[in-house]
């Protein structure tokens, strides 16, 4: 049998290549950059016949039509009329035979509508189920978010997803392992465990979400505390119902010299996204960029921070040109595809130029303590902003400080003052940065950002507050 778990990292995103070797295989929620695939069906001498969706994803671009324009294959996606691309449409009780494996749809809605799951099994033995794809509806130690539609069809989407987990899914039997299409860290559920699998049985008894003694006991679990959904969402979910645009490949990203660069920069629709780390960032960048790292994070807050615009030219800082495919990839997965090229020697490059940059002071914890015990943050004087997430600012907080979670933190400008320098801080100093990079490029004279942020601050022993204490 061919079975294979394909992870995509900073979307916490889980596909799977099932079937049989030197036969026939499907791909599962496959992602947008696709080459994985091909080349573990050609290592395996096995043929995608189908491309199978559990409902359509709103975290990351589907490569469902990526895959069956380059393959042939049967895209296959639960009945839906917001669909509107060619594909075979299932409905619960359908079933598809692959390369010996026998697929059982249910469909099992409330993360979406039209969310199905599928149950496998070796064909000819349909009652002997060995694991169910769970898409969205049920993660290990958590279940799905029913709110990320909107439009106050939460109460109801929550409902249908009680009866798909305790009617559909917890009747296959304790032994039936969990295949879901995300893992830990994914914001499609409110707090996904650290695991990549379970089994029925395991979450019966250690899934909180599913200890509800009632519907509306579950109800009113799976509502309350959901993390904020991100902004791309909504533009992501549309994008794939419509069928994403078919690339054939990465797309080439050319390298600008820097004069032609910062031609681009100054067209005023071009955004300047400086991917090198904090440190880097701080020492030199083009006036205007915004920072965010290319780290494991990255998709994520690509996604929350350039929403505003989708079809907003994006032009690229690198810390080195090896990054450039990664970058691509990246942006990719999250539906940015108008890429106008990269600055050419980086910064270095900007530099030699002779052209103008900006820098971002980083403050350290102790001297911030420092600042903090002379006063100098008392009112009139520093602004410290914690851009953590609201859960993270209950835990505890550095006195004086307000709060705007970073994702947020264009739409709160107004609560700062332009003209009082402002220290951004968050867990480790990643969001931060991205905060401080907001900050400059809308007008505030004075910006720092503290490196390391909480984790520096309590590994030196400074005291938090808690919301109301200071």
């Amino acid at each position: 049998m061919l079975f294979e778990t394909i992870v995509t990292p900073g979307l916490a995103h889980l596909s799977y290549i099932v079937g049989e070797e030197g036969g026939d295989c499907a791909v599962i929620d496959p992602r947008r950059d696709v080459e994985i695939y091909l080349d573990l069906a050609r290592e395996r001498s096995a043929r995608i016949t189908h491309l199978i969706e559990t409902h359509i994803h709103a975290d990351f671009v589907s490569g469902s039509r990526e895959l069956a324009a380059r393959t042939g294959a049967t895209i296959c996606a639960g009945a839906s009329e917001d669909y509107r691309f060619e594909h075979r449409p299932l409905n619960g009780g359908d079933t598809l035979e692959v390369g010996g494996l026998c697929l059982r749809v249910l469909h099992t809605p409330g993360h979406t509508p039209e969310h199905v799951s599928f149950v496998a099994s070796n064909v000819g033995e349909a009652d002997r189920p060995f694991a169910v794809f769970t898409g969205d509806t049920l993660f290990v130690g958590e279940v799905g978010r029913p709110d990320l539609i909107g439009g106050g069809t939460e109460g109801r989407l929550a409902r249908q997803l009680y009866r798909s987990l305790f009617e559909k899914l917890l009747p296959l039997g304790d032994e039936v392992e969990i295949y879901p299409a995300h893992g830990e860290g994914s914001p499609c559920g409110g707090n996904i465990g650290d695991r990549r699998t379970s089994t029925i049985g395991y979450e019966r008894l250690h899934n909180a979400k599913l200890e509800a003694g009632s519907e509306d006991e579950f109800v009113q679990s799976v509502l309350s505390g959901l993390p904020p959904a991100p902004r791309y969402y909504a533009r992501m979910k549309g994008v794939n119902a419509h069928g994403p645009e078919v690339l054939g490949g990465l797309p080439t990203v050319q390298p600008l010299p820097p004069e032609e660069f910062q031609r681009d920069c100054q067209e005023g629709r071009a955004m300047v996204l400086d991917t090198r780390e904090i440190e880097a960032f701080g020492g030199a960048h083009v006036g205007g960029a915004l920072n965010i790292p290319l780290r494991e994070e990255f998709p994520v807050w690509c996604g929350w921070m350039l929403d505003c615009d989708p079809g907003q030219k994006i032009l690229l800082v690198l810390e080195d040109e090896s990054h450039l495919d990664e970058a691509v990839r990246q942006l990719l997965r999250v539906g940015f595809e108008n890429l106008g090229g990269y600055l050419q020697q980086g910064m270095r490059g900007w530099i030699e130029a002779g052209l103008p940059f900006v820098t971002l002071p980083q403050l350290s914890v102790h001297e911030l303590k420092a600042r903090m015990d002379r006063g100098e943050t008392s009112e009139g004087g520093l602004q410290l902003l914690d851009v953590r997430r609201e859960e993270e600012w209950d835990e505890g907080h550095l006195p004086t400080a307000r709060h705007a979670f970073a994702a947020f933190l264009g739409e709160r400008l107004d609560e700062l003052d332009r003209d009082r320098p402002v220290a951004a801080y968050c867990g480790s100093g990643y969001r931060a940065s991205i905060a401080a990079s907001v900050l400059q490029r809308n007008g505030f004279r004075t910006v720092y950002n503290v490196p390391g942020s909480m984790k520096a601050w309590k590994a030196a022993g400074f005291e938090t507050v808690k919301p109301g204490e200071g």
